[in-house]
């Protein structure tokens, strides 16, 4: 008969005891600092405020959630939207949190209140995405209808839509100095526009897969993409030259998020993993256990010492970064 034993020896170290014949002495370590529960179906999209006091969650049951970034505690829950909530984005200065989904409406909030400060009807069908500019002058969505809506912040109102795209848009990205926008969905095309409209200024390849998130590198010197393929792939801009670096073993990678300097990128996976990527080698610098299910969207917290990451299971957990 087996005597089990486990101590704590110190933040996320366990050491296992078992008493056996064998005299059999495991060590694991878990980077996992906290477990969010609240949503009852799918967690589709996070993001940390941009001070980071707050974590935002939203998903399959329709509900946008605040948490507490430091107790994990919940802060209140934004009730509002009629259908399943797709995307959220956080302006980066200011209070502003907006969010969208089935019912094709974005909505606009006061983060730090939970007020609700307005609605645009964005879009014909359902809005799967959104970004806003680092200045917070302009809004893109996207979704269902294949077109990128602009809006502007300031004034509250739309300014233009953009049309390229041949199915479902699912991915959106401003550029860090606000003047372009990355588009990518099912359609496996990746679209780079001038912020001031009119055509594409690169039309990438993603193969034919889908397109689940982006980020751009510091300067805007690359572009990154994660898809439901080849997992991981990357640009050179502004020119649009395919880089040579290989991400192995980076396949069906459901979200992206790249490190505030830009020197990692996080994604989670079909096989329900989290991993953590040098940007620049594509070396996988680390693989953390203890995902329940596969997850559907992850981020960084704005001082890089945290990853949050949404799963299917509804779950929100936070890990480390080292």
């Amino acid at each position: 008969m087996r005597n089990w034993k486990s101590y704590a020896l110190g933040a996320g170290i366990v050491l296992l005891l078992v008493g056996s014949v064998f005299g059999m002495l495991w060590l694991s370590r878990t980077d996992e600092l906290a477990v969010l529960r609240g949503h009852t179906g799918p967690v589709r999209t996070l993001a940390y405020s941009p001070d980071g006091a707050v974590i935002a969650s939203a998903g399959d049951d329709g509900t946008v959630r605040l948490w507490d970034s430091q107790t994990h505690q919940s802060k209140r829950v934004l009730e509002a939207h009629t259908g399943k909530v797709r995307a959220l984005a956080f302006a980066e200065k200011g209070t502003l949190l907006a969010t969208a989904g089935e019912d094709r409406i974005v909505r606009f909030w006061d983060w730090t209140t939970g007020a609700a400060t307005g609605t645009w009807g964005a879009s014909a069908g359902a809005i799967e995405c959104l970004a806003i500019s680092p200045d917070g002058s302009a809004l893109a969505a996207g979704g269902v209808d294949r077109q990128i809506h602009l809006f502007n912040l300031q004034e509250k109102k739309p300014i233009r839509t953009l049309a390229g795209h041949a199915k479902h848009v699912h991915a959106l990205a401003f550029s860090r100095d606000g003047q372009r926008i990355a588009s990518g969905g099912e359609d496996g095309a990746v679209l780079v526009w001038p912020k001031a409209g009119g055509k594409p200024q690169l039309a990438l390849n993603a193969g034919k897969h889908h397109v689940h998130g982006f980020a751009f590198a510091p300067g805007d010197s690359a572009l990154f993409a994660c898809t439901g393929g080849p997992g991981l792939q990357s640009w050179d801009m502004p020119t649009g030259a395919a880089r040579a670096v290989k991400y192995d073993g980076a396949g069906s990678a459901r979200a992206l998020a790249m490190s505030p300097d830009g020197s990692s990128l996080a994604t989670v996976q079909e096989d329900k993993s989290l991993r953590l990527w040098d940007a620049g080698s594509g070396k996988m610098r680390k693989q953390y256990d203890g995902l329940r299910s596969i997850g559907l969207a992850v981020t960084f917290s704005p001082d890089g010492t945290r990853l949050v990451t949404g799963s299917s299971d509804g779950l929100l957990m936070v890990w480390k970064v080292k």
